[in-house]
């Protein structure tokens, strides 16, 4: 075990309240230089299938995925400066969209070489068993790959390739991340770019994918990989490879606080355990953050190019931030929420009035899971072509180059975590603690996002701001960025332009290279979610004083109660008292050594 690991799962000791001293700068584009690690004609061309995941290990080993199947590994050694090496090549379908996806790497990984890979199996188009798999590998110090273990392996439909989507992440507490396509055709023309309703075809339907609580296509799923050995090779699935964790959909789709609409002909089995969100259509890079359990995701929109009064929104593509697990619309509702219309009829298509975003019933002959959803969450960001966008946030600046509003391909990113105890030259700096990045594929854009602790975007136009470095990478399509444990920012760029490859894949690093004042350091802490470490109905006015003499607490005047959790966010004692009067020494029970002590005001 790691000493991070220990760490992380072990100690015990109360936090320290870092208190801003002053404002931090935002920094401007000459605070940072852009450097290229792996440049052309380093083993990242392929004539068809180019680079489109990273994972940086703790060692400085950046493990780059090709749709193609190779994983290859850019290791900054003196022996090796400027290139890559072939690690493997998974056996995988290339066509289209399908492929290796994604990558994570085990928290753990100093000691269990553990990389996770997500690809579509070898088996291609029209065979009767093809499926979409999830494997861990063993890597060595030297990138040797080895006992291949598969974790997760189901359907992908056998006459259609798009939407396979794909990206891992995984999280501290080892909780893997799997972004999944609804596997559906969009150009379709009876679906015409709009709303997948095609009943008729099923795989013009995302109705049996993206809406079935029955299916794991058009989700984005979350799963703890048990941790069993090489020598084992139990056969794949819940309980044998893996575990579900606490809080995914199927705890809480009963609850009528979070599902109204639960209706009791549905029948909790037909609501798969992995499922995290659903009613996605083409989620594009989810990527966690550990410290509060939100997953950052951007959903690849449909293609319409002008709203319909009879057909429902033009296409919009969406920035999306899940707090919680839920239902995101998909292929009822897009972006905030704006529905299409229903179809009456397949053949002839003709539609009628529009769906209730809030209260939709699937009642597709295609469905096998439950058929009245949750209420439909709205994105945290939509936006669209120039003309069409409901957010102007988001056509404010211009692209690096050539703007291109006339298509668009959101990617989510990652939340920055500034380390204070990082002694690295080229970190990001504590301005940037708590905020997401997120890219465009089509617009060659980046930017970042301020969130509030309840996962919300400041009103007006404050808290979306283009992120534009000095020196930066050359106008491309990027379709991968992760922070490292150096605290700089890795580019993935998939080409110089869209699906032409040509000499362009690269990877690079974004360096910060201004002042670092850690005096205005605070901690992003969230209100809601998964790991939220208090109720949001309580009002937390502060971390508890250090402990007094004897082992006791001082509970301030003003304060009602006690709250301990442990370091996953879960409460593990509480004490409470009637008034409030008084200061108050309090003692916590012998086996209880420490956690995360809170004071709580009253109600």
């Amino acid at each position: 075990m790691s000493t991070k690991y220990f760490l992380l799962v072990c100690t015990l000791c109360l936090p320290v309240l870092v208190a801003a001293q002053s404002t931090c700068r935002q920094p401007t584009g000459s605070d940072f230089r852009v450097v290229t690690l792996v440049g052309p004609n380093m083993g990242l061309q392929d004539p068809s299938k180019g680079p489109v995941h990273l994972a940086i290990a703790p060692d400085g080993r950046v493990f780059i995925a090709k749709m193609s199947g190779e994983i290859r590994v850019y290791n900054p050694t003196p022996n090796n400066p400027a290139n890559t090496q072939l690690g493997t090549t998974i056996p995988t379908f290339t066509q289209t969209e399908d492929g290796l996806l994604g990558i994570a790497l085990d928290p753990d990984f100093a000691n269990t070489g553990w990389l996770y890979a997500f690809y579509s199996d070898p088996c291609g188009r029209n065979c009767p068993n093809r499926a979409m798999e999830l494997a861990r590998f063993t890597v060595s110090s030297k990138n040797e790959f080895s006992a291949k273990k598969v974790l997760l392996r189901f359907p992908r439909a056998t006459d259609d390739t798009r939407h396979a989507a794909g990206g891992l992440d995984m999280d501290d507490d080892g909780v893997l991340v799997i972004a999944v396509g609804d596997n559906t055709d969009p150009t379709d023309n009876v679906n015409a770019r709009y709303g997948s309703l095609n009943i008729a075809r099923e795989a013009a339907d995302a109705q049996r994918t993206a809406s079935n609580t029955n299916d794991l296509r058009g989700k984005i799923l979350r799963i703890k990989p048990i941790r069993f050995a090489d020598g084992v090779s139990p056969t794949p699935g819940p309980g044998s490879t893996y575990d579900i964790p606490k809080g995914n959909l199927w705890e809480k789709i009963t609850d009528k606080n979070f599902n109204p609409n639960w209706n009791n002909s549905d029948n909790l089995d037909l609501v798969r355990k992995e499922i995290y969100t659903f009613g996605l259509r083409n989620p594009y890079r989810a990527r966690v953050d550990s410290k509060t359990g939100w997953i950052f995701w951007g959903n690849v929109g449909p293609d319409a190019a002008s709203h319909s009064a009879t057909r429902g929104p033009a296409g919009k593509d969406s920035w999306n931030l899940a707090t919680e697990p839920g239902f995101f619309g998909f292929p009822y509702c897009n972006g905030y929420n704006v529905p299409y219309n229903r179809m009456v009829t397949a053949d002839p298509p003709t539609y009628g009035a529009k769906f209730n975003c809030l209260a939709v019933i699937n009642e597709s002959p295609n469905n096998t899971g439950i058929k009245y959803m949750p209420p439909s969450k709205p994105a945290l960001v939509e936006y669209g072509r120039v003309g069409a966008n409901d957010d102007p946030r988001f056509n404010k600046g211009t692209n690096w180059a050539n703007p291109d509003n006339s298509n668009a391909t959101a990617i989510g990113g990652p939340m920055y975590r500034y380390d204070p105890t990082s002694t690295s030259a080229i970190r990001f700096p504590p301005y940037y603690e708590g905020k997401v990045f997120f890219f465009d594929w089509h617009r060659q854009i980046f930017r970042w996002i301020t969130l509030t602790s309840d996962g919300k975007i400041p009103a007006g136009t404050a808290g979306v701001e283009d992120f534009k470095p000095d020196g930066n990478p050359s106008p491309a399509a990027y379709v991968d960025a992760q922070f490292g444990p150096d605290g700089a920012l890795y580019l993935l760029k998939y080409s110089d332009r869209l699906y032409t490859l040509g000499a362009g894949p690269r990877l690079f690093r974004v360096e910060y290279k201004g002042p670092q004042d850690a005096a205005c350091y605070k901690p992003f802490e969230s209100t809601v979610g998964i790991k939220a470490r208090f109720e949001g109905r309580h009002e937390v006015r502060r971390l508890l004083e250090p402990k007094l003499s004897g082992g006791a607490y001082q509970l301030p005047a003003g304060y009602s109660s006690l709250v301990l959790y442990d370091l996953s966010g879960r409460q593990i004692w509480s004490y409470s008292r009637a008034s409030t009067d008084a200061v108050e020494s309090v003692r916590l029970p012998s086996h209880l050594v420490g956690g995360l002590l809170w004071a709580k005001a009253l109600p």
